[in-house]
């Protein structure tokens, strides 16, 4: 009753203003919301007991989500292997964590200080990148009108209805023998690109500009210092205590957002309803990794194959090294037997089997090393199946990617105009070809130009896969320098200003992603100085390490962004993909103390600004890594559907189908990876969190696919599986928008975003960029309730607040 009794004099204090001047004294809680009142008890009648929330220090510690000590007395709260001295208790206040290893700085905040550093000195900043100035950037082709709709549009539209014999003049590209069998199915808006309208353009843009294809000194930090800075970062993660810390704090955020959902659900349909003409399915979605190689499914390439053997049996579609040409009929009679029909091969031929080579062996090998013929060597059905995805599934080939680009076109291109509001970056292999032959920049570009494989709702992505080992025994290359010469010598030749077709695919390319995949070569033979440089970097063909790979790739894209940003055209940020298994030791460190997934997660942390391309191995891997990616608020994406069908590694058995030159190598147990299932997936976990996610279909030839929308099939799996609200739909396809690499324009278009100051509201990506909205609420734009974005803004405040010890 006494405390009632303080408490009633306190909130009179709060209302006038001032405090009694009293000989006897309680001390109230003294902070920036409380100001300290001392109270006269004796002045108090007992007949007030109306009571007010005593905001003590164990009050503001559960606003906070902390109790007065981290106590970790379950044991099964011991993960991760981690060194359970955890006796002593844990101060609240993440301002304690000043420990003598990582000085007078609080870790968490040196953390983001070396972040801004790599990113700011590689130019992956939005700030940096001009086509985020609406005012400054030009876009060809141009943007379509706000209430454009493809059913609307009357050029694309048919006028003697689907008879494919009065398609008009333009939809044939030329009357040679090798394309005169080519046509589109279906209109699309790209048909009406111009390489001469672009290069109009991009020529006023240079004078405005005055391009200067001279070679600047650029400064980043050095291989040694990001080294230290590594093991520094490595070391942060492994504390004890602040693992202990992260597992506590994610934990909290969790229930916080239950909670919230608990008080605010109805709030948020509401709010939700409210939005006029606008609910999930016409909200921007923009899948942020579809890879090429696997842009269809299975049942549309075994529609596609079967309209071509009907159609067009007797085209040639390869020649061998001898000279021989090889038709489409004499495609499927390869490995059969003579009683069978062709036609009835192709029916049953992209099975399973076909799908398996395809996915194991094919593409991290062939693919990324196309100068290797195999036709030497293969007869029967695997030959087959390699003329079959040399055909149909390679933009360079004795048909120079027709087929490629008119599945592309008819599947992809299409079905995104249509629905109008799916957008993708497409990820596109990076193939390592000799330097006296045209580079992949020249052949990709060539393609693109050359077969209108444009649109608005179209971009692209470039992976690198880390194949030095396969390179080196192929004679390709004699060193790491020459691996990397492959992919940016082109780039910076003053000869590529000049290359139109190349510039309007640089204009276009937003990522350039790091591969690390768990079939990537990892056994060593030669040890040599983790220092050593790419120039010197043989080791008689053994892989260099994801640190290598990563950092060396981050110095060259340095030099590219600083070029470009200096001559005013766009930039580029890197991702990365992380190995998914976890019991694989890195080879980075003199003291080896943890695997080479930390290793790609620690390195995505410092050196990308795109985000990282996987979710399961963040979310499985140390604690502190998912609570630092909260911190940072970096991109994260998931793909649940491709993540059960991920990439297995290869078998034995199927050495003998590699070239000669690549059968050397070893595969051991482990490089196995353990069976997944969609629930596994932990992306509705780190929505919850708070974290920066969005979902990718990935490959759709791989992820048994079966609807036209394959991003949208991934929301409706997730919705149905979670029960997932329309809040979360549209928060997911928000994030997806804000960490895309598409233009300025068409963010402030599609969520109301722009990265120039405004007077609203704003939020932090990566903790680099900061974009605001250009209007009070933007609602209406993407349909995320305002008061779900009010409290993921808070918490993410109060969060930094407590790690930098300001919370009193």
């Amino acid at each position: 009753m006494v405390v009632s009794l303080v408490l009633d004099e306190y909130e009179r204090g709060l209302l006038h203003g001032q405090s009694s001047k009293v000989s006897s004294h309680i001390p109230i809680r003294d902070d920036e919301r409380c100001p300290k009142y001392t109270i006269d008890t004796r002045s108090l009648s007992l007949d007030d007991i109306d009571s007010l929330p005593l905001r003590t220090e164990f009050d503001d510690q559960m606003i906070y989500g902390s109790p007065m000590y981290l106590e970790f007395g379950d044991e099964s709260e011991h993960v991760l292997g981690l060194s359970s001295h955890i006796d002593k208790p844990v101060p609240c206040d993440a301002s304690q964590f000043h420990l003598e290893k990582f000085g007078e700085k609080n870790p968490f905040d040196k953390l983001s200080d070396l972040r801004i550093k790599y990113i700011l000195a590689s130019s992956q900043d939005a700030g940096s990148n001009p086509k985020n100035q609406l005012d400054k950037w030009f876009l060809y082709p141009k943007p379509l009108p706000k209430f454009w709709k493809y059913s609307k549009d009357r050029r694309l539209q048919d006028d003697d209805g689907d008879d494919d014999e009065n398609l008009s003049d333009e939809f044939f590209k030329d009357e040679s023998p090798r394309t005169q069998y080519y046509h589109h199915r279906n209109r699309y808006t790209g048909q009406f690109f111009q390489l001469s309208k672009y290069k109009e353009e991009f020529d006023n843009y240079k004078k405005r500009n005055c391009i200067n294809t001279e070679h600047l000194a650029v400064e980043f930090p050095g291989f040694k210092e990001f080294h230290d800075d590594l093991q520094f970062v490595i070391g942060v993660v492994q504390n004890d205590q602040l693992t202990r810390l992260s597992m506590r704090r994610l934990r909290y955020l969790k229930d916080k957002f239950e909670l919230f959902q608990d008080l605010n659900a109805k709030t948020e349909k509401f709010q939700n309803k409210l939005v006029p003409y606008r609910d999930f399915y016409n909200c921007r979605k923009v899948d942020c990794d579809f890879n090429l190689s696997g842009c269809i499914s299975q049942r549309q390439l075994s529609e596609f194959i079967w309209n071509k053997l009907n159609t067009e049996p007797n085209r040639v579609v390869y020649e061998t090294a001898q000279g021989e040409k090889i038709t489409l009929r004499q495609l499927f009679q390869i490995g059969s037997s003579d009683d069978d029909e062709p036609i009835a091969i192709g029916l049953k031929l992209v099975d399973d089997q076909f799908l398996e080579w395809y996915r194991d062996i094919y593409l991290i090998t062939l693919h990324v090393i196309p100068d290797l013929d195999p036709a030497e060597y293969l007869h029967g059905q695997p030959l087959r199946f390699y003329l079959l995805a040399k055909t149909f599934l390679e933009f360079d080939n004795y048909l120079e990617g027709e087929y490629l680009a008119q599945i592309f076109i008819d599947y992809v291109i299409a079905n995104l105009e249509k629905s109008k509001y799916q957008t993708v970056q497409v990820s596109v292999d990076f193939q390592f070809r000799p330097k006296d032959k045209p580079s992949f920049w020249e052949k990709f570009s060539r393609w693109l130009v050359k077969w209108n494989v444009v649109s608005n709702n179209v971009r692209w992505n470039v992976r690198f896969q880390r194949v030095y080992s396969r390179l080196y025994h192929c004679n390709k290359v004699k060193n790491f320098q020459d691996y990397l010469d492959m992919i940016f010598e082109p780039l910076l030749k003053p000869k590529s200003w000049e290359n139109v077709q190349l510039q309007y695919l640089l204009s276009n390319l937003l990522n350039f992603d790091v591969v690390v995949c768990h079939s990537d070569d990892f056994l060593w033979r030669v040890f040599p100085d983790v220092l050593t440089k790419p120039e010197d970097w043989d080791a008689k063909g053994d892989n260099p390490t994801i640190t290598h790979y990563m950092y060396y790739i981050y110095a060259n894209l340095s030099i590219l962004n600083q070029m470009r940003y200096k001559n005013s055209l766009n930039t580029f940020t890197m991702r990365n993909y992380s190995s998914v298994l976890d019991n694989r030791t890195s080879q980075t460190g003199t003291i080896v103390n943890f695997n080479d997934q930390v290793e790609s997660i620690v390195c995505n942390l410092l050196l990308c600004n795109g985000g990282l391309l996987q979710a399961e191995p963040l979310w499985n891997s140390q604690t502190t890594l998912s609570y630092i990616f909260y911190l940072l608020q970096i991109p994260v994406v998931a793909t649940p559907l491709s993540s059960v069908s991920d990439i297995s590694p290869m078998p034995q058995r199927a050495s003998r189908l590699l070239p000669p030159e690549l059968r050397h190598r070893h595969f051991s147990e482990i490089t196995q990876s353990k069976q997944k299932t969609y629930r596994g997936n932990p992306f509705l976990e780190m929505l919850n969190v708070g974290m920066k996610i969005s979902l990718s279909s990935r490959s759709v030839l791989f992820n048994s696919s079966y609807t036209l929308d394959p991003i949208i099939e991934e929301y409706s799996v997730a919705a149905s599986i979670y029960l997932l609200e329309a809040a979360d739909l549209c928060e997911l396809a928000r994030n997806s928008v804000v960490c895309s690499g598409y233009e300025g324009f068409y963010k402030r278009h599609w969520s109301g975003l722009r990265i120039d100051k405004t007077p609203y509201a704003s939020e932090k990506v990566g903790h680099i960029d900061t974009w605001y909205d250009t209007e009070r609420n933007t609602s209406e734009r993407h349909n995320v309730p305002l008061l779900r974005r009010s409290f993921r803004k808070d918490t993410l405040k109060q969060e930094w607040s407590f790690i930098l010890g300001q919370q009193g």
